[in-house]
């Protein structure tokens, strides 16, 4: 009977946990990505034999902090205007901002809805086994002609 009612209000929390909206999943894998891109750079560095000084993680990356920047950034009607109060940071976010949007397509901030990204993967799953039928080759065969660390690779 102890357990039942233990159980009974167990469930109870698990969906109200469930419900809570406050954990952003596509936010958590972003960050993760960032962080395996955080990751390979300083195993590159280590690699290049320590060119930079080694950043303090603890005091670089926060995830709760993080997550709930990203919550508060989400929720403000405009980014432009977190930065009324700092000349200096809007300047900085105009400088950084336009430079990104030079580099890349004018599309390419434009949000993706599922039905797209699910027929493009589709499509390039589709591509990846049409491509692996033509090519004998793999496409990494040219870039170890290129590839100044080649020689740090182990055969096993």
């Amino acid at each position: 009977m102890l357990n039942n009612v233990a159980y009974k209000e167990f469930l109870k929390w698990k969906e109200k946990k469930l419900q809570n909206n406050d954990f952003d999943l596509d936010a958590a894998h972003s960050f993760c990505q960032w962080q395996c891109c955080l990751q390979m750079g300083l195993y590159l560095n280590q690699l290049l034999g320590t060119p930079l000084c080694e950043p303090d993680l603890s005091r670089l990356y926060t995830g709760t902090l993080v997550h709930r920047l990203y919550q508060e950034l989400k929720s403000a009607p405009a980014v432009e205007n977190l930065f009324t109060l700092s000349p200096k940071m809007a300047q900085l976010y105009l400088v950084l901002l336009n430079t990104i949007e030079s580099t890349v397509s004018p599309d390419f901030f434009q949000k993706m809805t599922k039905t797209r990204s699910v027929s493009c993967k589709k499509r390039k799953a589709s591509n990846k086994k049409k491509s692996a039928i033509r090519r004998a080759v793999p496409d990494t065969q040219h870039l170890c002609n290129v590839n100044r660390f080649a020689s740090l690779e182990v055969d096993d």
